[in-house]
Formats: C-alpha cells, structure tokens, sequence
C-alpha cells in the first residue's frame, strides 16, 4: 500500500510532494490513459493541478502504487539516480554517510522508489526503527564516502595517487575507461527509450484491450439480461402449459363423463323404451285419434282444406284402383280390353287430381324437402327463414322455377300466421321443473350430468350433515356423508354423471364412484367453487347441447348464471327429497 506498508512520515511525504512536483505534465496526461488509478472519478488530461493531487494523494495515501506509477517518480528523483548505482549491501554499509550528506527523508524516498524489493524492504525496516541513521558529521561523510568508493575515484581519474604524477598514458586510459563509460551509458539511454516507445504501446494497446473489455462486459451483460428474460418468458410459458396440460385433462374427463352418460343411457334405455313402448300401445291410438279429430277440425274451419282431404281420399282410392288394376295386367294370362281402358281413364283422372291438388309440385327432392320444412316450421322460427330462398339462389343448386316457388310457399306461410296470430307454445304447459327431470333421470329414462356445489348443500341440509348440539363431527366426515349419498343415489343409473365440487386450499380430483367424482377446486378466496362449477358447466352445454345439465345450489348468483348457460338447478331441499 502506498510506497510501502508502513506509514509515510511527514517529512518523508513533503519530499514525495516535491518528486511530483517535477513530474512533466506529458507523463501525468500517460498516467491518466493508462493507470486504473484514475480511470474513475472522471479526470481529465488537461486538468494538470488536478492531477497532481490526486498523485500526491496515490503516493501518499492507502492506495497500492503500481510499477509505473513507481518508475514515473524514480525518473525524477536524482538520489534515486545515485542510488540505483549502488548495491544494496553498498546502501546498507554507506547509509549513514548518504543520509547525512542527502538528508533522511531524501534517503529513504530514493530507496522506497528503487526498482528492487531487496532495497524497498531494507528502506522500510529502517524507517521502522526508532533511530535508523547515526548523526555523521558531512565533511565526516565525505571522507567515508570516498574511502568506501576510492576504486571508482580512480576509475574516473577525480583523484590521483597521493604524490604520483598524471602522464599522458594515464590521462590516455582515463579517457578511454570514459569514453567505454559514456558509450555504455549511451547503450543504456537507448535502451531505455526503447522501453519507454514500448510502454507507450503497450499503454496504447492496453486502452484499447480496456475498451474492448468494456464493449464486452456490455454486451455480456445485455446478453445476460436478455438470458433472464428468456427465462421468464420460458417459467411463465412453461406455468402456462402446465395449466393448459391441468384445464384440458379435466375437459377430457368432463367430455369423458358426458360420452359415458349418453352411452349408458343409450345401452340401458333403449331396452326399457322398446319394453314400455310395446306394454302401452295407447300413445300411438291416441296420437291417431289426435290426428284424425285435427283433421276434421282443419276441414270444419278451413273449407279449402275440407275440399282438399275430400279430393285426396278420393285420389287415394284411385290409386289404390289403380294398383290393382295394373297388377291384374301384369299376372293375366289374357287381358280384356275393358281392364286396359279402365287402367287409362285411372291414370288420367289421377294425373289430374294431381295437378288439381299439387299446381305447383316440386320438382326435386331437395325442393319437395325444403318445402315440406317450411309448411312444418314454427311460427316463432319463420323470420330466421326469410332468406333461405335468396341463399339457395346465390348458392345456384335450384332452378328460377323452383326459387319462385319456395317463395310463394314462405309468403304464403307467412301471410297465414300474420292473419290469424302466432299460437301459444303448446309444449310450455307439458314442460316439467327441474325436480322431475331430475328423478327422470335417477330412474334412468334420460341422460344427465348432475353438478352439486358440496358446500353449500352442507350447509342447506343441516339437519343431515350437521351433528347435533353438544356433538361434533369434522368437516371431512361431513363431506364424506354427502360424498355417499351421491354415490347410493346415482349407483342404480351410470347415465347420470355427478361431479361435487367443494372449496379447498389444493385443486385434486377423486373418484368416489365409477360415475361420481369429487373435486376440490384450490386457489384462494370466496366462492373458488363456482368457478369450477361454471367452467364445466360451459364445456357441457358446448359440447353437448341437449344434455340435460342440473345445478343443486342455494345460491342465487350461482344458479342465475346456470340458467344463462342452458343448465337447470334445484334446491338444496329438493336434493333433500332423494336423499
């Protein structure tokens, strides 16, 4: 940390402060491209003052100094200089010399900005001790100084041999032990300004590898952030099929139950229906008496229609003649002339009572059936006809003839029902409650899915699933109690499919019975029930439509959106009468 560990004295960091006051301001605008030091805090190349400081307080301070940063102060540093020339035992044998000719502070800043740890460690320790340098007098200092350092006096020919005389041989070889010490400091020079053009690229090439870095973090990091919403996407995608996965297995054992309830109804019912049907022969008298007695009243009302059934009786017999006559002529041996002209006049008086009651036959079967529904239409169904003559001509599968006359057949429905007035709906006095159709169903005459909503029924029946007072039964038993008496009353008829839906913390499906199930419809909240029972509800009435679907709730919102979708519902104490 800093140049070293160990604090800096004040002295020692006023002579830090004046290296870096020498500091060229080119070097500070380098260290600004390439220290990490002050890549944050947004400094600037030109903001020389600024920078200064902010290397003061690098040097100084808690933060590590790089090897650059290092280099950049020993560079300016002339007793680094002199002793960057020296071993580091020389430093530690001429140490008090040096600082008392150099000063301590000037001393220990020039070693702890010494490119060897060797030197830095031995500047530290010895600004550790209580008293690292004796006090030597400088002329003292000089005079040891020279002694340690005689041989490289004579090197450089500063001092000759006490008493010897300088020739011109000796001048010779000073010059030339010179000239071979400049040459190698020339070396060195060059030597170094290579190093420096090369830490120059190198500083160059590492902004570049930082804003290469930079790019990538961000790009990482945009690819990571697109990573995260990938997998959101994906969580919710997959949420969304389980869901899926849940809400169509339960449409398929919903369409399950609603196959098996027809088809048992078909297997078993088909039998009792032929059986009753054969047993009471009545309903078919009576609906030809009905008939008949109708039949007579439209010829006593409508005098058209009276005249019409007289011809068509008549016609009728003269083809019954007719048969007879030609099936005379198809087995006689020998054929009188009075039977063939008999067969002739049959055929042209039937020919004509023909066309006297038909004017306008239909000339094609489709046409003969289109016609036949309209005249069998009833009258509440007749707007929704009004362009079926119009889609049958863009549809080109019926001549203009045939249009025309579907036409005349519908205004003339038309004009009929506007004449006399719509009739009431026979059928709204024959339709039966909900109860009945119900018991219709357990006793196996209809197919019907049977939805109760279990709590509420619970809560309907007190007097059957709740326990009397000062006893106690659990909720589960209650549930099973109802969960039974479903099962004993649809047990004699696999054609009725119930489904209790109860309220529950967790959704699960159960099989009481083999035409029974019980589900609890999980989530939170009130009423979690009926939505279950709704969206089955739905489902049924799409798939099937004339499925007979019966509600038992008390509920009246619950009941009001049943009735919306086509259901029935009952109460929970008319449930109570099968019970």
């Amino acid at each position: 940390m800093s140049l070293c560990a160990t604090p800096l004295p004040p002295a020692c960091e006023k002579e830090l402060q004046r290296v870096i006051a020498l500091v060229p301001d080119s070097d500070l605008s380098l260290l600004v491209a390439t220290e990490p030091a002050f890549q944050a805090g947004g400094f600037r190349a030109g903001n020389v003052a600024v920078l200064r400081v902010r290397l003061q307080q690098i040097a100084c301070g808690a933060a590590e100094v790089s090897e650059t940063l290092r280099r950049t102060l020993a560079r300016r540093s002339r007793s680094r200089t002199l002793t960057g020339l020296l071993s580091p035992d020389a430093i530690a044998e001429a140490r008090h010399a040096l600082a008392a000719l150099l000063g301590s502070p000037v001393l220990l800043v020039a070693l702890l900005l010494d490119e060897r740890q060797e030197v830095r460690d031995k500047a530290e320790g010895w600004m550790q001790a209580q008293q690292p340098f004796l006090a030597v007098d400088p002329a003292e200092a000089l005079v040891r100084l020279r002694d340690l350092f005689a041989g490289l006096s004579e090197l450089l020919g500063s001092a000759a041999p006490s008493g010897a005389p300088l020739t011109r041989e000796a001048w010779q070889g000073q010059k030339e032990q010179l000239e071979n010490r400049l040459h190698d400091l020339q070396t060195e020079s060059r030597r170094l300004k290579g190093v420096d053009d090369r830490l120059t690229r190198v500083a160059t090439l590492l902004k570049a590898c930082e804003q290469n870095l930079a790019e990538t973090r961000q790009k990482a990091e945009t690819a990571d952030k697109t990573a995260r919403q990938k997998t959101r996407e994906l969580e919710e995608a997959t949420a969304e099929l389980a869901r899926e996965t849940s809400r169509r297995e339960e449409r398929l054992v919903a369409a399950l139950d609603l196959a098996l309830a027809t088809e048992f109804h078909g297997w078993l019912a088909n039998a009792r229906a032929v059986e009753l049907a054969a047993a009471d022969p009545a309903p078919q008298a009576d609906l030809l008496a009905q008939a008949e007695a109708a039949l007579q009243k439209q010829g006593a009302v409508d005098r058209h229609s009276g005249n019409r059934a007289t011809l068509a009786e008549r016609l009728e017999h003269l083809e019954a003649s007719l048969k007879r006559v030609q099936s005379a002529l198809r087995n006689a041996l020998r054929q009188t002339p009075e039977l063939k002209a008999v067969e002739t006049a049959l055929a042209a008086e039937i020919r004509g009572l023909t066309r006297l009651l038909e004017p306008d036959a239909a000339a094609t079967p489709l046409e003969e059936a289109l016609l036949t529904r309209i005249h069998a239409a009833r009258d509440n169904d007749l707007p929704r006809l009004r362009e079926l003559p119009e889609l049958f001509a863009s549809l080109q599968v019926l001549d203009d003839k045939a249009i025309a006359r579907l036409r005349q057949a519908f205004q003339k429905r038309l004009a009929a029902v506007q004449a006399v007035g719509v009739p009431p709906d026979p059928r709204m006095e024959e339709r039966q409650n909900a109860s009945t159709q119900l018991g219709r169903a357990l006793a196996g005459q209809a197919p019907a899915i049977l939805l109760v909503d279990g709590h509420n029924v619970l809560f309907g029946l007190p007097a059957r699933y709740m326990p009397a007072r000062g006893t106690s039964l659990p909720d589960a038993d209650k549930r099973k109690r109802l969960t039974d008496d479903i099962v004993r009353i649809t047990a004699p008829n696999p054609s009725v499919r119930a489904w209790v839906v109860f309220d529950g913390p967790t959704r699960s499906d159960t099989q009481a019975s083999p035409n029974v199930r019980v589900t609890y419809s999980g989530g939170e909240g009130d009423h979690r029930a009926d939505g279950v029972i709704l969206d089955n509800l739905r489902f049924f009435k799409s798939s099937s439509p004339d499925t007979l679907v019966i509600l038992v709730s008390n509920d009246n919102d619950l009941c009001a959106a049943a009735r919306r979708l086509g259901a029935l519902d009952i109460a929970v104490l008319d449930l109570g009468a099968f019970l």
